[in-house]
């Protein structure tokens, strides 16, 4: 395949990933939150919605698809490559933000809006200084890392960031600490255990490089917010930035300058209640099927 192109996406559980067709045009993708509206007594009106939000994906391939191509995506459907989430990366999105928008934007779990990042740690809000020039936020997450253990905690507390073959991710996170309050980024190799975890550089609201630390030659990374040492610690989040780009070569500085971008991806996929659709077209060149299948965030679930 071509790395250039768009016609292949990077699919996957965290056991077994690896590059499909990407869907037809036209695909949805959606957010979805709680809401509610209404009309008064008075004649005035009222709406209610929910901050967080969650992905749902409606995708359709092409009815000239190999009838193997459509049972890989069956195989999934029944745990074959493994259990857990699922996760993918929408091509159009490399290049811009592939976080969730809740780990993007922290400050969305500010008056208990979304799911915290720090498992049982719900942050307050601060505002935001200077911004503007990157069109950042304006309120950062400020995370009170007393009661929490040092160091790695759980899986539940991190995101799963998976990193395509042949591609680098490039990392940023716009904050600040005391004590020894970190955002990390803990390789996963392609083993699947834990490498060495990285303490991600510390910006400022201007920074010269939106995403200075970078990963590759791993299946991916989890990003995390915690502490190094027992004690009071911590952190203030502003936002977060994750961009892909080829292995082996350098991107253009529009690459790694501002603004800011708002989350665009998920943060792990299940199937939805309705297993993926096979549609047999013709028996041409070996058989051409026609398949379908929608999938629902559940990554973040109830912190």
């Amino acid at each position: 395949m071509s790395l250039d192109s768009d016609s292949q996406m990077w699919f996957g559980t965290l056991d077994r990933m690896r590059w499909i067709d990407t869907p037809n045009s036209g695909a949805d993708m959606s957010p979805s939150g709680w809401s509610a509206e209404g009309t008064l007594l008075n004649g005035l009106a009222y709406s209610a919605n929910s901050v967080g939000t969650h992905k749902i994906y409606t995708f359709e391939w092409k009815s000239s698809s190999a009838p193997s191509a459509a049972q890989t995506m069956k195989s999934y459907r029944d745990g074959t490559y493994g259990r857990g989430l699922l996760y993918f990366i929408d091509p159009l999105i490399m290049r811009l933000n592939i976080l969730p928008a809740r780990w993007a934007n922290p400050g969305m779990a500010c008056g208990y809006e979304g799911p915290p990042l720090v498992y049982g740690v719900y942050p307050t809000p601060v505002s935001v200084s200077g911004g503007e020039a990157f069109d950042l936020p304006v309120s950062s997450a400020y995370y009170n890392l007393a009661a929490i253990a040092a160091g790695y905690r759980s899986d539940r507390d991190t995101l799963f960031i998976p990193i395509p073959d042949g591609y680098t991710l490039y990392l940023g996170a716009i904050h600040s600490v005391t004590g020894s309050g970190k955002v990390y980024a803990t390789p996963v190799n392609t083993s699947g255990t834990l490498g060495t975890a990285v303490v991600l550089t510390a910006l400022g609201t201007t920074p010269t490089d939106l995403v200075p630390d970078t990963f590759s030659g791993v299946k991916g990374v989890r990003l995390w917010v915690g502490k190094s040492a027992t004690g009071a610690a911590t952190v203030t989040l502003t936002a977060i930035t994750a961009r892909l780009y080829r292995t082996g070569f350098t991107p253009p500085a529009s690459f790694t300058a501002g603004p800011w971008v708002g989350g665009m991806g998920h943060s792990g996929c299940s199937f939805s209640s309705t297993p993926p659709t096979y549609v047999a077209n013709t028996g041409i060149d070996g058989g051409q099927v026609g398949y379908a299948a929608t999938f629902i965030e559940t990554g973040d679930g109830i912190k």
